[in-house]
């Protein structure tokens, strides 16, 4: 950092003595004077860099003197004893250099200072102002880049925070539901209740395998419903019909992951477990490439009306998370379905690409 700071110092300097060096000759030039390219180019260019030298010490006031609101009371006496006496040991360095380096000897070592300095101190004064004021203006705008780097971590870590929140709020209250399902099984049909047991075991286990990870493929979002159904298969046995009809190219789309369980569970708590008959659940997964967007329902074709079932833990959640995930670029309606029950419609943004979780918002 510093080795590149240094040349960074180099170069802008090296190009101010470029330009002041282009400027003197076009105005010999002009007035018809031969242009002496053999001394002015190092004369001019020895001037410039013993301005150079002082860079440092700017950087350090500038630093520990902001021009700003609350300390410019202080700062501006201290930049402006500073900046003078860098011009007077600017002139105490440059004036003996130059007497060695081009042999002047037409006055004395004091005397050529003298009329350096007089000459030169308000224009090199404000040239130095000038250079504190660029490395004024480098500090703030590296603090606001900072700052919103910074600012974009937090948001990140927030999200992540209330997304890790929202999917410990829907594993209890779906374990809860399960047990409560198995629990109204263990005397009336025991071997129902153990398949149901062992479901839930091979379900958890394989939601730790995408432990911590926002996103997951759609392929492996559905593998972990399956799990789910085959609990549920257990709980209702021929009573519960589950429709599957996944566009081939929306299966290596990421979604939110267990992102349709609590969509699906409540479509057979409302939809399904109120029926005295069979029920018939559709799950429906497509994508649009035209529009880069990935449709997934799920409907049912219990007796209650869109307007009459209340979002519960399952939809509130689901519709935060996917808040928190996309932000404007998804929705989530709940109307009346085609089967004649509850039908949910989420839109998502498409992605396909190695890591779905980039789009973090």
């Amino acid at each position: 950092m510093r080795r590149r700071f240094g040349w960074t110092v180099f170069v802008v300097w090296t190009v101010l003595g470029l330009l002041s060096v282009a400027q003197t000759a076009l105005f010999m030039t002009q007035r018809g004077t031969p242009v002496p390219w053999g001394s002015l180019v190092p004369r001019l260019m020895l001037d410039w860099y013993t301005c150079a030298i002082f860079t440092p010490a700017f950087l350090w006031l500038a630093r520990r003197y902001p021009l700003d609101a609350a300390h410019w009371r202080r700062a501006v006496p201290v930049t402006l004893a500073v900046s003078i006496v860098c011009v007077v040991l600017k002139y105490a360095l440059f004036v003996p250099l130059q007497r060695i380096a081009f042999g002047t000897r037409n006055m004395t070592l004091g005397q050529a200072f003298t009329s350096a300095l007089a000459a030169n101190f308000f224009i090199e004064l404000m040239i130095f102002w000038a250079v504190i004021g660029a490395v004024h203006a480098y500090l703030v705008t590296r603090r606001l880049q900072e700052r919103e780097q910074l600012a974009a971590e937090l948001r990140t870590r927030l999200t992540e925070a209330r997304l890790e929140a929202l999917q410990g709020q829907l594993r209890p209250h779906f374990l809860f539901n399960t047990l409560n399902g198995i629990s109204t099984l263990i005397h009336t049909d025991p071997q129902a209740a153990d398949r149901m047991v062992v479901q839930l075991g091979e379900l958890l286990r394989a939601s730790l395998d995408h432990s911590g990870a926002q996103e997951i493929r759609l392929d492996d979002e559905l593998a972990l419903l399956e799990q789910y159904l085959a609990i549920m298969q257990a709980r209702f046995h021929d009573r519960l019909q589950v429709e599957l009809n996944v566009d081939p190219g929306a299966r290596h789309a990421f979604v939110p992951h267990f992102i349709l369980q609590p969509l699906v569970e409540n479509a057979i708590e409302h939809g399904i477990a109120r029926r005295a008959g069979a029920g018939r659940i559709r799950i429906t997964a497509g994508a649009d490439r035209a529009r880069r967007s990935l449709r997934l329902t799920v409907e049912d074709d219990g007796p209650g009306a869109p307007d009459e079932t209340e979002e519960g833990i399952g939809l509130t959640n689901t519709r935060l998370r996917l808040q928190q995930l996309y932000g404007s670029d998804q929705s989530l309606l709940m109307t009346r379905g085609s089967l004649d029950g509850v039908e949910v419609n989420m839109v998502l943004p498409l992605r396909t690409g190695a890591r779905g979780q980039q789009a973090l918002t």
